[in-house]
């Protein structure tokens, strides 16, 4: 990171400020809630969110996104999870 991360405003022409400045403006008043902490789930707990069979899940492992830390371990991103379970709601 530079030493001043707002030298860049000050190398903007002048005929754009306007502009930038309302951009920044807007951005400064929309709401933004924070981003909740990503959970990682157990096989069962992923079967007990999507309600299928453990089996299912373990089945479906590479389409749920999830990440093998070993043969028998398996961990899923309850944000993947939810996320592939809101696309196929909306196919």
């Amino acid at each position: 990171m530079p030493a001043d991360p707002l030298a860049v405003l000050d190398a903007l022409p002048q005929e754009v400020l306007p502009l930038a400045l309302g951009r920044l403006l807007a951005r400064l008043m929309s709401p933004q809630a924070p981003e909740a902490p990503d959970d990682l789930l157990t096989p069962a707990e992923a079967a007990t969110l999507l309600r299928r069979p453990v089996r299912w899940v373990w089945a479906h492992s590479r389409e749920l996104g999830a990440q093998r830390v070993s043969k028998r371990k398996l961990l899923l991103s309850r944000r993947k999870v939810l996320r592939w379970l809101d696309a196929r709601r909306a196919a």
